[in-house]
């Protein structure tokens, strides 16, 4: 008889035992063939794990809840596991009978965890964060649909990996919630210019406590940037004094230009007019100024950055345009280096994507401020 007669005849078989067993029977019989898997597992062709994968998935259709808790517990170390059985279990609603293989089986691959993160609940995306190991393009997905709870897994997870944009939206979110900023704080992967993003816009206390753990290059970056806050401090008008009514007047004749408006930013940064710099962002972006002048009020260099990008402009005028956001109009090398490197690493059609989903955490956080949070 032929391996194939032969699955068909176990199949078969299988098919009676559903249709007349109870489902004590049916329980029992799933509880025996994934003993017989589990026992001798390493020993298994991916052949006979295919016949195993037969048999399961006819089971697993027709057992109670309870009984598939236990499959996936078992399954979930499982190497060679039966794929298609995995692949049920992690796409079930029930985190109970999901969570195990979600968290540990090796059996799903990067597109399978990309789809369910990108479809199930946040209960599922906790589970797919926690997972000892990660790949850029499931990260992403987490990133992006992930709670807070989601996010502080993944940014604690030292086997995650995150993508230039992954890593720049993390930065993103972390602004204004201290347990997400320290967790991405301590990654051995975060960039220098990601790190001294996080921060400038961490509060004191999480500085402090920075300091008394960093690596020591790390603590050198605390303390630069602790000392710029506070020779800074005081330097830039409060976000009502800056007079836009002048700026917008100023830019009004020249806002259907683009490439005279680009040219003028750099004009207005190299001179310190930064209303009227924030005023033409303005025009070129489709943010309103409120919006960008919060971004520059909160020392939101990573953000000031993706916008130039985000509407082309030039190097040297995006450049101009964070100093002058920094108050500083002498460059430092590392600096001034540092930030050519990111921008011309970074392409426009990353910076747009970026700036859409900072819109839309802006929005999340409005609404979570609105319900009392």
């Amino acid at each position: 008889m032929s391996q194939h007669s032969s699955n068909a005849a176990i199949i078969a078989e299988l098919e009676n035992t559903l249709h007349t067993g109870s489902n004590e029977k049916r329980v029992a019989t799933l509880m025996r063939v994934t003993d017989l898997f589990v026992n001798d597992a390493g020993r298994y062709s991916e052949e006979q794990t295919h016949l195993f994968d037969d048999v399961m998935g006819h089971l697993v259709q027709h057992v109670e809840s309870r009984a598939l808790v236990e499959l996936s517990r078992r399954l979930a170390p499982v190497a060679n596991a039966p794929r298609a059985v995995i692949g049920q279990l992690a796409r079930n609603d029930e985190i109970e009978i999901s969570g195990p293989v979600l968290t540990a089986s090796e059996r799903l691959s990067d597109k399978d965890l990309v789809e369910i993160a990108a479809t199930k609940s946040q209960a599922h995306l906790a589970k797919i964060a926690g997972r000892a190991r990660l790949n850029e393009a499931v990260t992403e997905v987490l990133v992006d649909r992930g709670d807070d709870h989601v996010a502080n897994t993944v940014a604690s997870n030292a086997g995650a990996k995150f993508s230039n944009s992954g890593m720049a939206k993390m930065v993103m979110r972390a602004d204004g919630d201290d347990r997400l900023a320290e967790s991405m704080l301590r990654r051995a992967d975060i960039p220098a210019r990601m790190f001294r993003q996080l921060t400038i816009q961490a509060t004191e206390a999480v500085r402090v406590k920075l300091l008394a753990s960093a690596r020591p290059d790390q603590k050198e970056m605390v303390k630069t940037v602790m000392d710029e806050l506070a020779a800074q401090a005081g330097k830039k008008a409060p976000i009502q004094a800056r007079n836009y009514a002048d700026a917008q007047c100023a830019i009004s004749a020249i806002s259907q230009d683009t490439n005279l408006l680009k040219s003028k930013i750099l004009e207005f940064a190299d001179s310190n007019q930064l209303p009227e710099a924030i005023a033409a962002l303005s025009v070129l972006s489709g943010f309103s100024i409120k919006e960008i002048d919060a971004i520059v009020a909160n020392a939101n260099e990573l953000g000031l950055t993706v916008l130039c990008k985000a509407v082309t402009l030039e190097m040297d005028t995006a450049y101009a345009v964070v100093m002058a956001a920094r108050s500083e109009q002498t460059v430092n090398k590392q600096v001034s280096d540092d930030f050519c490197d990111y921008y011309d690493n970074l392409t426009v059609a990353s910076a747009q994507r970026l700036l859409r989903f900072w819109q839309g955490r802006q929005k999340v956080v409005k609404c979570i401020q609105g319900n009392g949070r």
